[in-house]
């Protein structure tokens, strides 16, 4: 048989799609830079956040009929050697079919341990690249803080450490009390 010849250069994202489609569904992995990452298991609170943003938005969305979709998960193609997984994604809603898109419009991260410096630097500049997003959230998973990068205003940095305080979407119309986006945590 010998030894297969590898190419020692960045991964490309059809490699990256042949190598993930081996792995085990529950594994989630991202192509950055070149390099496939696979992320840790989400704890409890992580999920309970994600559920609970995901949850609200889904039932907003079915209530405007909107023209925008709440996905968990999916890949967002920034480049041939570039594809992170956000924990949610709003992008149009149409009939998009795969493991990918290149048109999402809010990215939605919550901080973990192993992930909260990539989530804040890398992805923060990364996502900013891609035209179509309108809006970066990221989400502390110990503490009631929400942090919204926004296009309208150059990506400036807006906080929001209280129960009371509406994380507001305005590409979409809508808003989030950080209550709503904690709620079962214990945080709120």
């Amino acid at each position: 048989m010998g030894v297969p010849h590898l190419d020692s250069g960045p991964m490309r994202a059809e490699e990256f799609f042949a190598f993930t489609a081996t792995r085990p569904d529950d594994e989630k992995w991202e192509l950055i830079e070149g390099e496939p990452v696979l992320n840790a298991s989400a704890g409890r609170l992580h999920q309970k956040i994600v559920g609970n943003i995901f949850f609200a938005l889904t039932e907003l969305s079915r209530r405007k009929d909107a023209a925008w979709e709440v996905i968990p998960g999916l890949g967002v193609r920034l480049s041939e050697i570039s594809i992170p997984v956000p924990d949610l994604l709003i992008r149009p809603n149409d009939d998009l079919q795969g493991v990918e898109c290149d048109d999402m419009i809010i990215a939605f991260e919550v901080l973990s341990p192993s992930t909260a410096n990539k989530d804040l630097r890398w992805k923060r500049k990364a996502y900013a690249t891609l035209p179509s997003l309108r809006q970066y959230v990221v989400i502390a998973q110990d503490a009631l803080e929400v942090v919204s990068f926004d296009r309208a205003n150059g990506f400036a940095e807006r906080r929001f450490e209280t129960a009371e305080n509406e994380l507001d979407l305005p590409v979409i119309g809508a808003g989030l009390r950080s209550r709503e986006i904690y709620r079962g945590t214990g945080l709120a």
